[in-house]
Formats: C-alpha cells, structure tokens, sequence
C-alpha cells in the first residue's frame, strides 16, 4: 500500500517533503550540539599543539564538532589563523561515485575548475578559497593552500601511482607533515594506501590487474588521456572503514603507543599523526600479519 502511494505522489512534492525532512534535521542538530566559534576552534587546534609552519592533511566531518558558526568556512580560516602563511592546509577533494570502479567506468571527464568535491561541504569550501592549488586525478584528486601547495598537488596525473612517490599524498609523506584527523574516528583515511602504493609487492591484488583507460581536463581545459589503477573491490571488502574491530584496533595502537595525539574539541575529537610514524606503524604492523583489511 505504501508504494503504491508513493508511486502517485507528483515529484516535485516529493522534493519538498525531502527538503523539509532536511530542514528540521538541521534545525534538530543545531539545538542539541555544542555551537563553536572561530575563536573557540582556534584555541582547540592550539591545545592540540597544532602551531605555525605545520604542514596539515586533514580529513574532516563538519557535524563532527558540534554546530560550527559560519560552516565550512569558519574551520578552514581557524587552521589558516594558526599555521600562518609559511603552513600548508591540505585537503582530498575526492571526485568518487560511489567507488573508484564505478567512477572510472562512468566515462566522466574530470575537470579541476568544476569538479566538485564528493566527500564533504568543508572540502567544497576549500577549493573556493584564493590561492588553493588542485591536482589532477579522475578520483582522488587533493587540494592544497600555502607554502607547499604547488609542490604537494603537482604531476599527480603523471606520477603512473594513485597514492605513491611523487603524489599529493607521497609528497606530504616527504615533507612529513601532519596527518589530522578532525570530528572523525581513524577510518576514512586515505593515507593508509601510500603504505600499499610504496610496497604493492605485499599487496599484489590490491588493484585490480588492468587499469582503466580515462580522459580528464588539465587547468587549461585540455583534455589528456590517463592509465588509472582501480583498486580491487573484492580486497576492500574489509577495509578499516567497514568493520568496527580494526577501526577500534588501530585506534588503540595509535593512541596507546602516543603515536597520536588526540584533544577534545566541541564534542568530538581532533587527532594528529607525523606521516611518517604513520607509514612505520603501517610497516610494523604489517610484520605482524595486521593491515587496515585484516587483523586477525
């Protein structure tokens, strides 16, 4: 009976009970969370022991903190208030439907002027702020502002690697920045997979065998074709991110061994990692038969 109803109702009144549906959630957040300045975001990231000329890469949940006042925006010019001029704010700015097999298959051209970001509002905002530098990749494409952005999102089209040497992500490994994490858990991080791109003889089905074929638009709107490597759907069925355990494992691992550190903000957390005990946590684990996939 209920989908025979939903079935006659017109779509345009469908859109409206969506968006009311939408409205009153926001309103509902709003009244129950913890409601944050700029001021009071800055004095959380310096407690954090976040300071000028840090290199950041962060991954970010905006509702994650509480209701921030002026949204996106507010966060962003915090980070920017604190690292200074001589800092570097990086963000993904991840251009996935779905997954990276999906995306590539669907014959959509990326392009850095218009490509909006899919993975948060906060990564939308970025790339609209002056001065923000966008590399070019069909999925995982990163955005960076500051003294290192032209070096960190350079040649990721043709570095023949999503995640390794010569990426956005293998040069933040160079420069040994920080890894942060704000308003969300140790999961939807895509630094892990620099480990595997660096050392794809231990992970040999991490991708699946045949890249695909793509085209994407450079900043001067012209069009080049690239070879992408897809990762393998079936191997990241158990990814971190998909099962609560290894979320919980390698959040104990980080923190207990004061690998992280981690400082209430608003009402979730802001967590940071120097790249490169990240990458020999990773290395280390690996020896001991644990990776993001498995622990077990």
């Amino acid at each position: 009976m209920l989908n025979q109803i939903k079935k006659i109702i017109p779509s345009f009144i469908k859109k409206k009970i969506k968006s009311m549906i939408k409205v009153n959630k926001f309103k509902e957040f709003k009244n129950t969370s913890v409601v944050l300045t700029k001021e009071a975001l800055i004095k959380g990231i310096k407690k954090a022991r976040i300071k000028k000329g840090d290199t950041l890469f962060i991954h970010s949940s905006l509702k994650g903190l509480g209701y921030i006042e002026g949204g996106p925006q507010t966060i962003i010019d915090a980070f920017k208030s604190v690292i200074g001029n001589d800092g570097t704010l990086i963000f993904p700015v991840f251009t996935i439907d779905m997954s990276m097999e999906k995306t590539l298959k669907s014959n959509t051209v990326f392009c850095p002027k218009t490509s909006p970001s899919t993975v948060g509002s906060i990564s939308n905002a970025f790339l609209k702020n002056e001065g923000v530098f966008r590399s070019l990749h069909p999925t995982h494409s990163v955005a960076a502002w500051g003294k290192h952005a032209e070096f960190i999102t350079k040649d990721h089209h043709s570095s023949n690697s999503n995640f390794g040497k010569d990426t956005p992500f293998g040069r933040f490994l160079e420069l040994n920045g920080k890894l942060l994490g704000l308003g969300i858990k140790y999961d939807n991080v895509t630094f892990y997979h620099t480990y595997e791109d660096l050392n794809l003889a231990k992970f040999p089905t991490v991708y699946l065998p045949k890249p695909f074929n793509v085209k994407i638009k450079n900043h001067k709107n012209e069009e080049i074709k690239l070879a992408v490597l897809c990762h393998n759907p079936e191997f990241h069925k158990t990814r971190i991110e998909k099962d609560p355990a290894i979320e919980q494992f390698f959040s104990n691992y980080f923190e207990k061994n004061k690998i992280a550190t981690k400082t209430k903000i608003g009402q979730g957390f802001l967590w940071w990692m120097q790249a490169e005990d990240v990458i020999n946590s990773l290395d280390l684990l690996y020896k001991q038969d644990k990776t993001i996939y498995k622990i077990k």
